[in-house]
């Protein structure tokens, strides 16, 4: 079978995961929907954004920004977006010091980033480019904060990862218990996962989906055992009312292009 797209970082790289406390953490995860004919040259223009975005990794300014390419075939043949970018804090006020930034403090940090690495003429190229919001057709933006996390130990991202990201909408108030109380013990269990996150949605700009409550993203296993589950009595009726607290709206799968971590 096809080696997993992942791979084995340092220990001292899986210890920090570890240690992040990741009901503190937020996520501010983007929809984007392109510009006609500029698939290209957005790729392109994300990796320009990738040095800045590793240079604020190092610096402790957020820890994590992943953008994905979405499959369009993904939701029935019916995906609401290109790409998602994920852009991660360690909690609440990381996020809003970064938010706060004015446009000459991301102008001067462009080129701190990129000096000594990247022609001026690129750089004046890709800062006009972000200035006139050139790529973006469409912009969807959900705040999220971070409920629970697993990730296999050893196991970080790299291109080509494949993952999926799913809309919910909270149907009563036993979902979030049943999420992580149930279905992500299970997902461990069976080691069909390599990653799951659930994140509570609270906020959202004006033109975002309104009914969703929660997003789950998560990274399935490819070489997960095909082992034969004969569920118990009390198991089939915590899937019935697990199943029945929750609304997925859409689902996405999704390939990873670009990432700071």
């Amino acid at each position: 079978m096809k080696k997993i797209l992942l791979s084995i970082f340092l220990i001292s790289t899986f210890n920090l995961l570890t240690a992040q406390d990741w009901s503190s953490v937020y996520r501010q995860g983007e929809e984007v929907t392109l510009n006609e004919g500029l698939e290209n040259d957005y790729v392109d223009f994300e990796a320009f954004w990738k040095t800045i975005k590793a240079k604020h990794v190092k610096e402790g300014m957020q820890i994590g920004w992943f953008v994905w390419k979405v499959d369009q075939s993904s939701n029935n043949n019916n995906a609401w977006s290109d790409y998602l970018i994920f852009n991660i804090f360690a909690n609440e006020d990381q996020m809003k010091q970064m938010n706060s930034k004015t446009p000459e403090w991301w102008e001067n940090e462009i080129k701190t980033a990129h000096k000594g690495k990247t022609k001026r003429s690129i750089i004046k190229k890709y800062t006009e480019e972000t200035l006139n919001n050139r790529y973006r057709k469409k912009s969807v933006i959900y705040t999220n904060k971070g409920l629970d996390t697993f990730l296999e130990e050893n196991i970080a991202p790299s291109v080509g990862t494949k993952g999926v990201y799913h809309g919910i909408e909270k149907l009563n108030d036993d979902y979030v218990d049943f999420e992580r109380k149930f279905f992500l013990p299970s997902h461990k269990e069976s080691k069909t996962r390599l990653y799951w996150e659930l994140n509570e949605i609270v906020d959202r700009t004006d033109n975002a989906y309104k009914p969703v409550t929660h997003s789950i993203f998560e990274i399935p296993n490819p070489d997960a055992p095909q082992n034969e589950w004969k569920p118990s009595f009390v198991e089939e009726m915590a899937i019935k009312y697990g199943i029945a607290s929750r609304k997925i709206h859409g689902s996405l799968n999704a390939e990873l292009v670009h990432f700071a971590w």
